[in-house]
């Protein structure tokens, strides 16, 4: 089980991009996401604008299963599942 961090005390990862070459299966889903919900009108604008991105990514270690991040804004809503064990994280208060 993993607890979510406060939000006045979080580990992050900060100015993530994605690129074709690193991460193409990513950068293409966000890329096709940008043209289905008509952000962009083409391909190669939604290409760049995907290149011109920066994500935060929140860290997080289950004990017993390993290390995931998880895009802070995503965080934010509280509802976070381990990929590993499909259990909700616990509230950072708890």
């Amino acid at each position: 089980m993993f607890k979510l961090n406060n939000s006045d005390e979080y580990e992050h990862l900060c100015n993530v991009k994605l690129t074709k070459e690193k991460f193409p299966k990513a950068f293409n889903a966000k890329v096709e996401e940008l043209l289905e919900e008509k952000v962009c009108a083409t391909r190669e604008e939604a290409e760049k604008v995907v290149s011109d991105m920066e994500f935060e990514l929140e860290i997080y270690y289950e004990k017993g299963t390993g290390l995931f991040a998880v895009e802070s804004e995503a965080v934010e809503s509280g509802t976070i599942y381990s990929p590993y064990t499909a259990e909700l994280g616990k509230d950072a208060d708890e």
